[in-house]
């Protein structure tokens, strides 16, 4: 049985509360914020306005810049696609930036993606917040999309339906599925976090990570102050310090890096091909 409010939703929620306080003095390149301010009006559906554009090259503090963010609405053509070809800084590929667009306004899945809903259970309800108070999925560059708990239920970035208090997830940004789940109660209306990190990572050496959703992890043997960011495979992490502002990556060139490794080796820093962020398609 999943918890309910307390427990694993406190810790997952205190974990991002913490990287986006964090993360308030730092902007992400590429991605844009729509600006909704407060709890709004409850929803099922989202509202019938136009999908934000995805946003334009800007500046990252150390005067570097990203390229522009790629939205792919139908599965099968995100990150895995590879990176722009443009050369970075740090020499070679520029990282791909592209959000990952699913489910539609309307809250019907996207050309391409299929949904499962066989992990469903409405007598263990996802918690996605309420009418009072919800929170925004981490990875998220458009409205709307929960961070939902506990994090068994990989539910980190959901979006409304038309039927009451069932949500779409997206679990892994590698696949063209969707998971349907019962949320426990109709959510607020929630504006995208300033400063969102990417839901999956494309290395160079070729793993493929996914964004931590809260847990407890350790933290390696020669870097007691890091903790982990993503999750690459059974035995590699991303590996940062506490409350890094950027999401545990180095964004100062257009060629981003991540360290990674496991708990007992060393640590090699790696480029980083894609990164996946989350929207919601027309």
């Amino acid at each position: 049985m999943w918890a309910g409010r307390t427990g694993r939703r406190e810790a997952g929620v205190r974990w991002w509360a913490a990287v986006f306080v964090a993360a308030s003095v730092t902007a992400l390149a590429g991605c844009a914020s729509e600006g909704r301010t407060g709890a709004q009006a409850a929803v099922t559906t989202p509202p019938a306005v136009t999908t934000p554009a995805v946003s334009t090259a800007r500046t990252v503090p150390t005067a570097t810049t990203v390229p522009t963010a790629t939205t792919v609405s139908a599965a099968g053509t995100g990150a895995g696609a590879g990176s722009s070809g443009a050369a970075g800084a740090r020499g070679g590929p520029v990282t791909r930036l592209v959000n990952l667009a699913p489910v539609d306004r309307r809250g019907q899945p996207a050309r391409g993606w299929t949904v499962d809903g066989r992990d469903d259970d409405p007598d263990a309800p996802i918690d996605c917040g309420d009418t009072s108070q919800a929170y925004p999925s981490p990875a998220a560059v458009s409205g709307d999309i929960y961070l939902c708990s506990p994090s068994a239920a990989a539910a980190d970035a959901c979006w409304p339906t038309p039927q009451a208090r069932r949500m779409l997830c997206l679990r892994d940004p590698y696949s063209a599925t969707l998971t349907a789940l019962t949320a426990q109660s109709l959510v607020a209306r929630v504006s995208p976090p300033r400063n969102p990190v990417p839901f999956g990572l494309v290395l160079a050496n070729g793993d493929r990570c996914r964004l931590r959703d809260g847990g407890a992890w350790g933290s390696p043997e020669n870097h007691p102050g890091y903790v982990g960011y993503y999750s690459c495979g059974p035995r590699d992490i991303v590996w940062a310090s506490q409350n890094s502002p950027t999401g545990g990556i180095d964004r100062t060139s257009r060629r981003w890096t991540v360290l990674v490794g496991d708990v007992t080796g060393p640590l090699a820093t790696v480029p980083v091909t894609a990164a996946d962020f989350v929207t919601t398609a027309p």
